[in-house]
């Protein structure tokens, strides 16, 4: 895989960053969002009118498209603000104080207080936004390059920068000095960036910016909307994915209750259903409870909500055995406060199964099952196959596009990846050939290709993990692999 290589250089001797994000807060790395304006801002300068050319706009339309990896260097924050006092943006006011002779006084009245507080960059001046294509010969290269190179702030005014672009090979990329950021679907530092209709809106902007000025007064420009708010992680910090364990009881015999591996999405429709009773309990509305514990959502595939993931017993001689347990997690990076309420109210609860085969949830902290799906390591194997969000047809082409899509979905990418090994057969000892874990029709499942999956990661990573399109009910579940 390549990328397009974008490359920011800080120009003080001292490199800084002075530039806010949500909330007026420090902001670092710099933000998709704020790169975007930037060539944006370029373009329009390079060609010394109000209207794109239409090579430049499809260029920056692909480029709002996309969510970029950043390599950046590590930064220090200045611990405390210091504190400036700037003019305000009163001229008129303050000349006319000058003209009665108020100066003075004027120019108390109408400065503010800014509190200052950079980052100080660390090791490196240049930052790189790094978006994936699919080869060398990207059609879009020589404009967003002849962009990149015409950017001389990022940040505040002060920030001066040099721009350029390239495109880089993954070993170049892995090779860039910094920290390595990713994108997540939930949790990580907020940052913004742009969407389809970024650049339309900040046009529009910008003629609205020119018309301020009307005959019967002062238009004030609207402030941009177009825009999303994404978290970023680091490459090696850990990311909390919150979950709740439970054991299942025969509640009439009080001993352990099982169900085969092959029922995964049988079981995991059994919780689900027993966390749908309990959760009118949770003071959240029944709209917020159809989307966040059932999963009926009506737009994209990837929205906040609870993953319920049976888990098979691993056990070293054996291998794989059957479903004793359960790990409700919440998406990745949340902060566990619904995990808390359902682990509150579904303790002693019980599930109940078509077959009558019914289960009592009794909270499990763990034990040496449970710590399989849930520590840390590079190598992960599939225990129940994971399900693509579609049917391959046996072309390795649309493979290549499932599974691109299928680690999208989940909030990770292939230049995650270090190896990654699939097929029918399972890896692990104890499992089953992929098709039989597949659910039968009407269930959405009942088409999607089926493989088991080994998977070496470039960093550890904690668990729990699941993949495909059957990660919130039991398939695609991945254990720590120690071979």
């Amino acid at each position: 895989m390549n990328y397009l290589a974008l490359s920011i250089r800080f120009l003080d001797p001292v490199p800084s960053f002075h530039g806010r994000g949500d909330a007026d807060q420090p902001e670092w790395p710099p933000s998709p969002l704020r790169v975007f304006q930037a060539l944006v801002n370029a373009s329009a300068n390079q060609q010394r009118g109000s209207t794109l050319l239409e090579g430049v706009s499809r260029a920056l339309q692909w480029l709002e498209g996309q969510l970029p990896r950043i390599v950046a260097p590590a930064v220090n924050a200045r611990p405390t603000p210091y504190r400036m006092y700037v003019p305000n943006n009163a001229g008129d006011l303050v000349g006319a104080a000058w003209r009665r002779g108020a100066i003075d006084a004027s120019i108390a009245e109408h400065r503010v207080e800014k509190d200052i507080c950079p980052h100080r960059l660390i090791g490196s001046d240049v930052v790189h936004y790094l978006w994936p294509i699919i080869d060398e010969h990207f059609e879009h290269l020589k404009t967003l390059v002849s962009a990149a190179r015409s950017i001389t702030h990022l940040g505040w005014g002060i920030d001066m920068v040099a721009g350029n672009a390239s495109i880089l090979s993954e070993d170049d990329v892995d090779q860039l000095p910094g920290e390595h950021w990713r994108s997540t679907p939930t949790g990580g530092k907020p940052l913004r960036a742009p969407v389809a209709g970024t650049l339309g809106a900040l046009v529009e902007k910008h003629q609205a910016f020119l018309g301020r000025l009307q005959p019967n007064g002062f238009r004030p420009v609207p402030p941009l909307s177009a825009f999303r708010t994404v978290g970023y992680v680091r490459d090696g910090d850990p990311v909390s994915r919150p979950g709740s364990a439970f054991r299942f009881l025969n509640p009439e015999t009080g001993k352990s209750q099982t169900y085969a591996a092959t029922d995964a999405v049988r079981v995991a429709g059994m919780i689900r259903g027993a966390a749908g009773k309990v959760a009118s309990n949770s003071g959240h509305s029944q709209a917020w409870i159809d989307e966040y514990v059932y999963g009926h959502h009506e737009g994209p595939d990837s929205f906040p909500r609870f993953s319920y993931l049976p888990l098979p017993s691993l056990q070293p001689a054996v291998g794989v055995g059957r479903i004793g347990r359960v790990l409700i997690a919440e998406p990745v990076g949340s902060t566990g406060k619904e995990i808390a309420w359902l682990k509150r109210f579904l303790a002693g609860h019980q599930a109940e199964s078509e077959q009558g085969r019914h289960a009592l949830l009794v909270p499990l902290t763990g034990d040496y099952v449970l710590n399989q799906y849930v520590k840390s390591s590079d190598l992960w194997t599939t225990v129940t196959p994971v399900a693509l969000p579609g049917s391959d047809e046996g072309v390795a082409s649309k493979t290549d596009k499932l599974l691109a899509k299928m680690f999208r979905h989940a909030g990770y990418s292939l230049d995650m990846l270090a190896s990654l090994d699939f097929h029918r057969m399972p890896f692990l000892r104890g499992a089953e050939d992929a098709k039989r874990y597949r659910p039968r029709s009407p269930h959405h499942l009942a088409n999607c290709t089926m493989y088991h999956m080994r998977i070496r990661w470039k960093y550890p990573m904690s668990g729990p993990i699941a993949l495909g399109s059957g990660r919130f009910c039991g398939l695609g579940l991945f254990a720590a692999d120690t071979n």
